[in-house]
């Protein structure tokens, strides 16, 4: 899909990096970062935000200096262009080298090794759709999955991306997985990636505004999605979640956890495991 795109670029302190991420995940389609290793700006990161359609500027000057006021920072010089004519997100996620955590290995369709033998392997071109095993949310989810304590047998993926975790619940277990997305790409790009994987008979996708077209109930929910509506959903989800069934949750910062967690921990969910990577948390809950 080629389209017109804009970014934002400006480079930030590491301990800021979190809170511009958090500020602009509603606003942008993705955002980049790569380390400084050189000249007077090292060990800082450059930052950057991509977004499909053209946001209000006065806006986004309001988040970015939502976003200074919460690092303790003044607001960076940055700047905002709209990009040539193409793929913008594509392109950026070819450059990634395969991802491992725990038993699994993702990789793009531009790498041409063959993937370990001894690895759950997922080809993720994530394109318009959030889920490559970077993003330190889509990395605890999969250490979670890896690490659970029990083997489902029904299990639901919401706000399911690119279909990642779906997709690692599928291969690993040879079980059918349900998933859903409100966002109709994410849905036709997590399709495309089961059928890449081979997983068509196993990962059934489906448009659904949360748990609106979901029926029945499971023994594990996975939901990386963000803080507000996995808040906003905590009564579905424990509706749909077997007893001593798991939910894994994430998307959220570590500061967050506590509002998360007390959403579902009022529902009678205790907390089984807690994954922390660089300011973000993945959470396992049990029924």
């Amino acid at each position: 899909m080629s389209q017109k795109i804009y970014e934002l670029n400006c480079i930030l302190p590491q301990n800021a990096l979190i809170y511009f991420e958090e500020v602009l995940q509603e606003t942008a389609s993705a955002t980049l970062d790569c380390l400084i290793e050189t000249g007077h700006n090292k060990g800082k990161r450059t930052f950057q935000a991509i977004f499909e359609q053209m946001p209000d500027r006065e806006y986004l000057t309001r988040l970015m200096e939502n976003a200074s006021r919460m690092a303790g920072i003044s607001l960076p010089e940055w700047t905002f262009n709209e990009m040539p004519n193409k793929n913008w997100l594509k392109e950026s996620y070819l450059g990634f080298p395969p991802v491992v955590i725990g038993r699994y290995y993702i990789y793009g369709s531009h790498i041409q090794t063959p993937p370990p033998a001894d690895k759950v392997a997922l080809c993720i071109d994530a394109a318009t759709a959030f889920g490559t095993g970077e993003h330190q949310t889509t990395h605890g989810c999969l250490n979670a999955l890896d690490e659970l304590d029990i083997v489902p047998d029904r299990v639901l993926d919401v706000g399911c991306g690119s279909g990642i975790l779906a997709m690692a619940y599928a291969k690993t277990y040879h079980k059918p997985v349900d998933a859903v997305d409100i966002d109709e790409e994410s849905v036709r790009v997590a399709i495309e990636n089961a059928k890449r994987n081979g997983l068509k008979e196993l990962v059934h996708v489906e448009k659904s505004n949360g748990y609106q077209k979901v029926h029945g109930t499971y023994d594990l929910i996975m939901c990386n999605i963000l803080a507000r509506p996995l808040r906003e959903m905590a009564v579905d989800l424990v509706a749909h979640l077997n007893p001593n069934g798991r939910a894994i949750l994430s998307g959220f910062l570590t500061r967050q956890k506590r509002w998360v967690l007390k959403a579902h921990t009022d529902l009678g969910l205790t907390q089984v495991a807690e994954y922390r990577i660089k300011g973000w948390s993945t959470l396992v809950l049990k029924r």
